[in-house]
């Protein structure tokens, strides 16, 4: 398949058109809001530029979009023109833009109906990794055509990870981001934490990198404990409420409104009135499915 179609060549797009063209693929390209600049570049690397998404899906085997959200993709995969209404039946479609899994599931099944291929391929990463090629391409569809795509999508990623059905790669990248963009906050409000207690930076990060706060908890404490269905006290639940009062004390004193701590206080006190009080804090795993009927 040497013939590519790409829908949406911005920050992100235009870099990882820009890597298929240098793995010797035919690319073109369809965005009505697409920079002179970035236009150029395409143009260098030998891209042509297509007026319609009709035009776009005549002769390319498979069709790539990088859009800003599940209404954009949905608009160009199932609105007037878009790749569901071309008389080209034999598409491979592969949306890698971040939007909702029920958006991406929802998309999938329309154009299945079609016998339109669907591939749901979000990235990880930033812009620099998307300029050399190595983002991190979680993917979902059906995986007796994967081979199909996989080199395509190797010129864009070192990490290219299938993740399962349709969905998958949409719903991995949603619950990868979530953590990162969480546990941002906690790390912003720790470190001003840090500077205005008066410690050294540098030591609190070498130190808090060789603890559960560093190397994080899904590497370290939850290996060793809760996923063995190990919840025996080695650092109960009633201490960690007690120390995570004790910073949030502190952090009052010196000027620190500690937002993330005060919301995680709130589920550590109502797991130490019941049976996880005297259990390891990696127990909370348990509780937190337990209150969401998980087990």
């Amino acid at each position: 398949m040497k013939d590519i179609g790409f829908i949406g060549v911005g920050t992100m797009g235009c870099p990882m058109a820009s890597n298929i063209l240098r793995n010797n693929y035919n690319l073109s390209f369809y965005d009505p809001y697409v920079s002179e600049e970035n236009k150029k570049k395409l143009f260098d690397l030998g891209a042509i530029e297509k007026s319609s998404i009709a035009d776009l899906c005549i002769k390319n085997e498979i069709i790539i979009s990088m859009l800003p959200n599940g209404n954009d993709v949905e608009e160009i995969s199932l609105g007037k023109d878009s790749i569901i209404n071309q008389s080209n039946k034999e598409l491979i479609f592969i949306d890698m833009s971040t939007i909702l899994p029920s958006d991406s599931i929802y998309i999938n099944k329309k154009l299945n109906e079609k016998n339109i291929e669907m591939y749901d391929a979000p990235v990880g990463r930033l812009v620099s990794n998307a300029i050399d090629g190595t983002l991190l391409i979680m993917v979902g569809g059906n995986k007796n055509n994967y081979s199909k795509i996989e080199k395509i999508l190797n010129c864009m990623g070192s990490d290219v990870i299938y993740c399962g059905k349709a969905g998958s790669g949409s719903t991995m990248k949603i619950i990868n981001n979530y953590m990162s963009i969480v546990s941002n906050i906690v790390t912003a409000e720790t470190l001003s934490l840090v500077d205005k207690s008066g410690i050294n930076r540098e030591l609190a990060i070498k130190l808090m990198s060789s603890t559960a706060a560093g190397k994080g908890h899904m590497n370290l404490t939850y290996p060793a404990k809760v996923f063995k269905n190990d919840v025996g006290p080695g650092f109960k639940n009633l201490l960690a409420l007690k120390d995570l009062k004790l910073a949030i004390n502190h952090a009052e004193k010196e000027g620190i409104d500690l937002v993330s701590g005060k919301g995680v206080l709130k589920t550590y006190e109502a797991a130490v009135e019941g049976k996880y009080k005297d259990l390891d804090w990696t127990a909370m795993f348990n509780y937190i499915k337990e209150i969401n009927n998980l087990d």
